[in-house]
């Protein structure tokens, strides 16, 4: 059950009338009563209601002729059990078991339908994003500021990770266009939701750019309604006036402003600017709004037939992926972290070894790398005595091993480079 549902059914809450004197007046019975009249009835049982409960009159003109134009009425038993039933004759075959007509209560614990998920990529939150700064833009421009339409143009331009748009009209061809070029071009996730009477006017300035299956790709679009006002017999849907933008969910672009040549070019709008904390306000509150949008199906409205399966792009990154094969003998140089799981690449020895360090050992390096003491072990495996010589003005000269290491150590201190 609802708050207000609950909060009725407590004690001292039953009956209580709040006076419109009050701050925290909302709902009244007698007007409800009276917007009933004025649906069924027209203006004047509308007057009349109004004298009877001496209640003050509280709609304007203008909202008299858009309750009159939006009010939509429940369909009848009548109306839905035909409907039902022509869609059954032509999905059923012939001699099929139809629908009996009787049905059991359905209170479902949980919505019959999916929310709908962000799909094609959003940024990660709960990291904190820093101080909030504000920066106010008008239009006309103050203080020689840039015009809104160039605001919002740039951050679009700008964005690599998300944009997300919440608007009532969106039918500015220019803003249109670089939402198309964000979305092909740098393949930035667009989602845009619209109010459901600027569905029309959107997709009508959509055909005028030509768009087809490769814009689409990153571009989800849905429909949204106000939360209306429930009456006996039928519902007022209401509208959806929140104007803002989000932008790699850091930035917020949030205001008057409509996307569409007249609110740029005649309207007086002010916009603002905020990034910092305060954005995962809007991020939590976009994603709210999308969960109870309705789908907007782009290809279906463009007549163009939507992209192929993922499976194919997955197949050409890996066909993309794939190295030419190695050369048997390969410099050690020439392998990158990919090859190593190859064991058949063989790197041939680039070590090479420095004399000084064998005189740790006692050892005298030699010419082929390996030092006279291992290849006297690998000649002979039982212990033997090594003698050590050196040939000195063409006479060969025995030394003993620590002369020999001596010797050496000279040798190093005199070359400088060794």
């Amino acid at each position: 059950m609802a708050e207000s549902q609950l909060m009725c059914m407590e004690d001292g809450h039953i009956g209580a009338k709040v006076p419109e004197t009050k701050p925290e007046f909302y709902y009244s019975e007698e007007q409800r009563v009276a917007i009933e009249e004025l649906l069924k009835n027209g203006d004047g049982a509308f007057k009349t209601r109004l004298k009877e409960d001496d209640v003050t009159d509280f709609l304007s003109a203008r909202e008299v002729k858009m309750l009159l134009n939006t009010f939509k009425q429940y369909e009848s038993e009548d109306d839905s059990s035909s409907k039902a039933a022509k869609s059954r004759s032509e999905q059923d075959p012939p001699g099929s078991d139809a629908d009996s007509g009787v049905h059991s209560t359905y209170w479902p614990q949980m919505s019959d339908t999916e929310v709908p998920p962000l799909d094609i990529g959003w940024p990660s939150g709960g990291m904190f994003k820093g101080v909030t700064r504000v920066a106010v833009h008008t239009h006309p421009p103050k203080e020689n500021g840039p015009h809104i339409k160039e605001v919002v143009r740039r951050l679009i331009q700008e964005s690599s990770k998300v944009i997300a748009i919440v608007m009532d009209i969106l039918t500015d061809l220019h803003i249109l266009q670089d939402l198309m070029d964000a979305a092909w071009r740098r393949s930035v996730p667009v989602y845009i939701l619209l109010d459901e009477q600027g569905v029309p006017h959107f997709l009508d300035m959509c055909h005028r750019l030509q768009i087809g299956a490769q814009h689409l790709r990153n571009i989800r679009a849905r429909t949204l309604q106000g939360i209306g006002f429930g009456l006996s017999f039928g519902r007022l849907p209401g509208s959806l006036c929140n104007k803002y933008m989000l932008v790699d969910g850091d930035k917020v672009l949030f205001g008057s402003y409509s996307f569409s040549w007249c609110t740029s070019r005649m309207d007086r709008n002010m916009i603002t600017v905020m990034t910092g904390q305060v954005v995962d306000f809007f991020d939590r509150d976009f994603r709210e709004l999308y969960a109870v949008s309705e789908k907007l199906n782009l290809y279906k409205e463009f007549h163009v037939s939507p992209p192929a399966a993922k499976a194919a792009g997955v197949t050409r990154s890996r066909a993309e992926s794939i190295r030419p094969p190695l050369p048997a003998t390969t410099s050690r140089f020439q392998v990158s972290l990919g090859d190593t799981q190859n064991t058949n690449i063989q790197v041939p020895a680039h070590k090479y070894y420095n004399p000084k360090y064998l005189l740790a050992l006692g050892e005298i390096p030699t010419s082929t790398g390996v030092s006279a003491g291992a290849r006297s072990k690998r000649r002979s495996k039982q212990p033997c005595k090594v003698s050590y010589s050196l040939k000195m003005d063409n006479k060969r000269t025995s030394l003993r091993p620590e002369e020999c290491t001596v010797l050496l150590m000279k040798f190093v201190c005199l070359v400088p480079n060794a």
